[in-house]
């Protein structure tokens, strides 16, 4: 069932992103091509989900994904895209350093435990 959900999944964000890009886009790059520049990064997205990535490492391999599928795009658009388009290709990757950045600065501060002897005296 996992399996089936996953497809559904990412399918469903797969049309969901190619819709979204081609408001963004200009009308001369269609839906269909949009949805093939889309396809590779969604399909290895979908793989890397399925085969359980740990989570910061699947989201650091989307963000890429989704920037390269940026630049795919920009390839074969035959007009420049629009600024928005920028903005939409670089925030996952933004978001994703910002949080492992955050983790990081917040591991900093916990509280380190000091090492303590053992009270039995047979153990050294």
């Amino acid at each position: 069932m996992k399996r089936f959900d996953a497809i559904v999944m990412f399918v469903s964000l797969w049309l969901l992103a190619s819709m979204v890009v081609d408001v963004l886009t200009p009308p001369e790059l269609t839906v269909y091509a949009i949805g093939m520049a889309l396809a590779p990064a969604t399909l290895i997205s979908a793989l890397l989900y399925w085969l359980g990535v740990p989570r910061i490492d699947f989201a650091v391999c989307f963000s890429v994904l989704w920037m390269v599928s940026g630049m795919v795009l920009e390839l074969i658009s035959p007009q420049p895209l629009s600024p928005y388009m920028i903005i939409v290709v670089v925030l996952p990757t933004v978001a994703v350093g910002i949080v492992i950045n955050f983790q990081r600065w917040r591991g900093a501060f916990a509280a380190v435990v000091p090492e303590t002897k053992p009270t039995d005296p047979r153990v050294s």
